[in-house]
């Protein structure tokens, strides 16, 4: 291989594909970059057996078409320390040689035929949506998932698959978020898939700039996002998504509703956050939600800090609610929305909290009380 390409280039196509990289396997090569170059393009591929990465780039120079696995940290760390200009590379046998100025690099690197394959999708699923959108749902959705390995159809995003819609749902069992979209589906299929939120948190990292299509196809086992020059492939976490219909409180089961400013609340429970700790160094406990005619009150406090007493104005109507919840949900969750009118919808004092925009039926975030 011997081609000619500017620094930011090469680090792009790292940057994309670095965190597919593996750190856990036996076989060398399975923690590496794979880079091919040919007449089409430079293509950079990593995996880590779970998620697949790949992206192809136009902008180079070719002399003469080969590939080469480098060592995936390796490669990046000096990719990023390096300077910004034309870099030459070259490779001979296992060896890459960079150059640039009057210096050079070496790296070792291993042979390409011992680069696991990336996993090929068979769609009985396929659909398109637009970056923006995509991305819109998938940050009102994610906060919600767990982060506990140990249960891991709860660190997933359940897709609800329909033809023209598609439902994003994620709980970690004490909370739940879901959205409702539309989208371009290419069949009239139906399906239910998991998917780890590892892969999303990807996707929600590709620029927006120009609002590209984003393809989305799935068989029983993995699901794929194709947008411009980048591929993502992930397995599906396997096991049953529970029944969140079940615990969506509907119409009769709400017993008041308060509409209140999403932003001065936000900034409320910031303050409120911050003496709700207990003891140096722990996470943020419970706040106090009381409302009744015309008011919010907010309180928080522990003993090694203080206490905070903040009442906020409010449209409300129904039975007046006490109830202590995680600051954190909250907080989350009104970043979110990010909107003058958020409406909350108590269901009791020991039972869920609906929060959703006004005028807007596509979300709802549904947060559990802390019980005393």
């Amino acid at each position: 291989m011997k081609i000619k390409c500017q620094r930011n280039v090469l680090l792009k196509g790292l940057q994309t594909v670095f965190r597919a990289v593996s750190t856990k396997n036996a076989i060398p090569a399975a923690g590496g970059i794979l880079l091919t170059a040919n007449r089409d393009c430079l293509t950079f591929q990593a995996t880590d057996f779970e998620i697949a990465i790949r992206y192809q780039e136009n902008d180079f120079s070719l002399e003469e078409e080969g590939s080469l696995v480098l060592p995936g940290r390796t490669f990046y760390e000096i990719a990023k320390k390096l300077p910004d200009t034309e870099l030459a590379l070259d490779t001979e046998e296992q060896t890459m040689t960079i150059r640039y100025d009057e210096a050079k690099i070496e790296i070792n690197g291993f042979d390409p035929e011992e680069f696991p394959l990336l996993p090929q999708v068979n769609p009985k699923i396929s659909g398109v949506f637009n970056l923006e959108t995509l991305k819109r749902n998938l940050r009102e959705v994610i906060v919600a998932i767990s982060v506990d390995e140990s249960r891991p159809i709860f660190t997933g995003v359940l897709m609800e698959i329909e033809p023209e819609r598609v439902n994003f749902i994620a709980t970690d069992t004490h909370r739940l978020a879901l959205k409702k979209s539309a989208w371009e589906s290419e069949n009239d299929g139906s399906a239910l898939l998991v998917i780890p939120g590892k892969i999303l948190l990807e996707i929600l990292k590709i620029p927006a700039e120009n609002n590209p299509a984003v393809r989305i196809e799935a068989d029983e086992r993995q699901v794929s996002f194709a947008v411009e020059d980048s591929l993502f492939i992930s397995r599906l976490i396997e096991g049953k998504f529970p029944n969140y219909r079940q615990v969506i409180p509907g119409e009769d089961r709400i017993l008041a509703k308060a509409i209140v400013d999403g932003n001065r609340l936000f900034s409320i429970l910031e303050r409120a956050t911050v003496m709700s700790r207990e003891g140096t160094g722990a996470r943020v406990g419970k706040v106090r939600l009381e409302v009744s005619d015309g008011k919010m009150v907010v309180d928080a406090a522990s003993p090694e800090v203080g206490r905070i007493h903040e009442v906020l104005p409010v449209y409300f109507e129904g039975e007046p609610m006490s109830l202590f919840l995680n600051a954190q949900y909250l907080l989350a969750i009104l970043k979110v929305i990010d909107d003058a009118d958020v409406v909350m919808d108590f269901t009791g004092n020991a039972s869920p909290l609906v929060l959703r925009r006004k005028d807007d039926g596509s979300y709802l975030y549904l947060a559990l009380p802390i019980k005393m």
